[in-house]
């Protein structure tokens, strides 16, 4: 019912525009961003490379050398399923929509888990009050907010499964019934070829399954195999996927600057101008910190204050209770502090107000492997919402805690209900007419092997060229990668302008440049050669060799 509900959510916010495999036109709109065509470019360009290790390699990009797809965020294992399909996909196929559904799903299933498990009663009640929890769930604003835009880290159902996983696997320990936890190693080697940034979220799970191994049967060493369990898992899957091994280091200078602002909790501003809020105001933020987006939601934070009223009662009521809760979930609250001081990093802002402390480069550079800190805060905001829905659970009889959790649903629906209404407009505006959805552009891959550049393109073309090259089948020098540095493409565009400023060419190879004068120096070189074909569109001007 959880995966229902998820469904019910995905296709309000969306319609279902998205689930047509052939139709790729609202990518080609972006989707607040430019990622979105960074992610389709990296899929259409990997499905036409040849096969080779590791399995996410692709040579048609930044050629000549090529790159792994893990550097386009463009969900390795997906990708490489429906590779392996492609000789019965159509010439335009686009999964996107149906990952996000499938994500939505994900999101509402594994809330629905961690809401029923140790529920004393079953029953039509039990039923409604999981579903209702993985409602809440999907209705995370951090899970609206990333789909599309960021349609890898949509996957957030990873580091929830792996938050049910450890607490059953805690429970099974006290009762005598535990086994090996092997979802976190399933976990673990998902998520690093869905999105590196979840592999810390499941990998934390995976250590707090270890520390209870050790605290409650003295397994200390049991307890570090059982880690070492999945961080194998992971490595493994990261050499397989190329995000791992593939001779670019993982680090990036910039943390700090996309980290979580004090305020993110009840700041509802993110990328798309959304208003995530009926009742609190945007404030401020340091300019990067769009990517710490963590707004919980009215019906979250009202749900969390009445958890906390609760707790506070008990602690006066029934201290012993109290110190026992302490000591079971101490591990919890420690790894949540760490997460927490992570995602806020050393520069520590409420709206624009703060400090940065200095930190050793080497620190540095090792957590510049996860610069964009604030994403590492959505597991402890899937722990926050746990701890609310098991306290309302444990306080209220069982029909009364199913009224009032339906309560704080509908205050986070009104709460993101604007939100809610720009996000189905967004399907409805017209498509923008661009260099890929052009007429003179439709059969540029006939007879040729290669879309080059020559120099360096505008940054607001290069993903929608990079799409173009995938679709029509050519290899491209154009690097859509966010990780790494590829000298040999950045040779092969400064190689393609001198040898066309020479007046040479290879008939096999489409060339573009965006600078009009360029383009025109082309027309002076090759004046006399009829079998050119020169022509723009969409600001991108191109030089054509007649097959």
């Amino acid at each position: 019912m959880g995966a229902a509900a998820g469904m019910v959510v995905f296709f309000l916010l969306y319609g279902t525009s998205t689930l047509h495999p052939t139709y790729d036109a609202w990518i080609l709109n972006g989707y607040d961003e430019w990622d979105i065509q960074q992610h389709y470019a990296g899929w259409v360009l990997f499905r036409n490379s040849h096969w080779a290790f590791p399995l996410g390699l692709a040579d048609t990009i930044a050629a000549p050398d090529g790159t792994v797809i893990s550097f386009t965020d463009s969900i390795p294992w997906v990708s490489i399923f429906f590779k392996a399909l492609r000789g019965v996909l159509p010439s335009t196929f686009q999964w996107f929509g149906w990952y996000t559904l499938f994500c939505f799903a994900m999101q509402g299933a594994a809330g629905a888990l961690l809401c029923a498990r140790g529920q004393a009663k079953t029953g039509a009640g039990a039923l409604v009050f999981s579903t209702l929890g993985g409602l809440l769930f999907v209705m995370l604003p951090t899970l609206w907010e990333r789909a599309f835009r960021h349609t890898a880290l949509a996957s957030q159902w990873l580091f929830l499964l792996a938050l049910y996983a450890f607490l059953e696997y805690r429970q099974n320990l006290h009762s005598g019934t535990a086994k090996f936890p092997w979802a976190m190693p399933v976990l673990a080697f998902l998520a690093v070829g869905i999105h590196p940034y979840f592999l810390p979220l499941v990998m934390m799970c995976a250590l707090l399954a270890a520390v209870e191994l050790g605290r409650q049967k003295k397994a200390w060493g049991r307890a570090a195999l059982q880690f070492a369990a999945s961080l194998a898992a992971a490595v493994v899957g990261g050499v397989l996927c190329g995000a791992i091994g593939s001779g670019t280091g993982a680090s990036r200078s910039g943390y700090g600057d996309y980290s979580m602002n004090l305020n993110a909790l009840i700041n509802p501003t993110s990328r798309g101008g959304y208003t995530w809020s009926r009742l609190y105001q945007v404030m401020p933020q340091q300019p990067g910190q769009y990517d710490g987006f963590n707004y919980l939601g009215l019906g979250v934070l009202a749900l969390i204050t009445a958890a906390l009223l609760f707790s506070l009662r008990r602690v006066v009521r029934c201290p012993q209770n109290t110190k026992t809760w302490w000591h079971r979930n101490g591990p919890v609250f420690a790894a949540c502090v760490f997460l927490t001081l992570f995602a806020v990093s050393n520069k520590i802002y409420w709206g624009n107000t703060g400090i940065e402390l200095p930190l050793p480069a080497k620190l540095l550079e090792l957590c510049g492997i996860f610069r964009s800190s604030g994403r590492m805060f959505y597991l402890v905001a899937a722990c926050m919402v746990v701890y609310a829905v098991y306290t309302l659970r444990d306080r209220l009889p069982g029909r009364y805690a199913v009224l009032v959790l339906a309560l704080f649903v509908g205050v986070q629906a009104f709460d993101l209900s604007a939100a809610a209404q720009q996000k189905r407009q967004k399907f409805a505006d017209p498509i923008n007419a661009t260099v890929v959805n052009n007429d003179q552009t439709a059969s540029l891959g006939a007879g040729h092997t290669q879309l080059l550049a020559a120099g360096e393109v505008r940054e607001d073309r290069l993903r929608l060229l990079a799409i173009l090259a995938g679709k029509q089948g050519l290899a491209t020098n154009l690097d859509i990668a966010v990780s790494g540095s590829h000298p040999a493409a950045a040779a092969s565009r400064a190689d393609t302008a001198a040898r066309l400023a020479a007046g040479q060419y290879d008939p096999t190879a489409v060339y573009v440049t965006t600078d009009g004068t360029t383009w025109e120096n082309w027309q002076a070189v090759f004046a006399g050669d009829d079998s050119l074909n020169f022509f723009v569109a969409d600001s991108c001007y191109f030089m054509v060799p007649a097959v």
